[in-house]
């Protein structure tokens, strides 16, 4: 673990291997004054992102800074404790690579979970290719999204499913900083 201080801030970084830019971007961070009273914690998986780095976590209670939040609005982890005590890992490799879509690619046909989603309750939706958000339920993403299995101490075995809110997030989160940014906009002209 290293501590990167700022003028106002100082971070923990839960790695001791960390990018160049990754770095110079959390100083930025920690520079500005309206992360003065947060905690900042920096996940191990951290690098580079556009507006902050990716594996940022702060406590801002008081404050909207759209982009802290970035594009993968919905980026997230989840891990199931598998009953099996072992694997075929290959078989599941090729399970993966067949069943689901990553990258840039998406399902042909929805998936039968995207009906329990309601993508009109967006605030946003008419700003947002909401067919695209529909055939992407169910891939993982490119970038630092993955599908493993690790193994405990005891031998068990989880299933990590580390995906994003694809494309989707990214209109989302383009959509909110513009709105920020005019609304800002206006106030300055006042």
């Amino acid at each position: 673990m290293i501590k990167i201080e700022g003028k106002y801030n100082t971070a923990k970084v839960f790695t001791d291997n960390i990018e160049s830019e990754a770095r110079a971007q959390i100083m930025e961070l920690c520079n500005q004054e309206f992360v003065k009273d947060s905690i900042i914690r920096i996940m191990p998986d951290t690098h580079a992102g556009a507006g902050c780095t990716i594996g940022t976590t702060m406590t801002i209670t008081d404050k909207i800074v759209p982009n802290l939040v970035g594009v993968d609005i919905g980026c997230g982890m989840e891990t199931i404790k598998l009953k099996q005590k072992n694997i075929d890992l290959k078989k599941l490799d090729k399970v993966i690579y067949n069943c689901i879509p990553s990258g840039f690619d998406i399902r042909k046909k929805q998936h039968k979970y995207s009906e329990n989603i309601d993508f009109h309750s967006l605030v946003c939706k008419n700003f947002v290719n909401l067919e695209r958000a529909r055939l992407s339920i169910g891939t993982l993403g490119g970038g630092n999204h993955f599908i493993e299995v690790n193994k405990d101490n005891y031998g068990a075995l989880y299933l990590v499913v580390h995906s994003g809110s694809r494309h989707l997030g990214k209109q989302v989160a383009e959509y909110y900083q513009e709105l920020a940014y005019k609304e800002l906009t206006d106030i300055n002209r006042l």
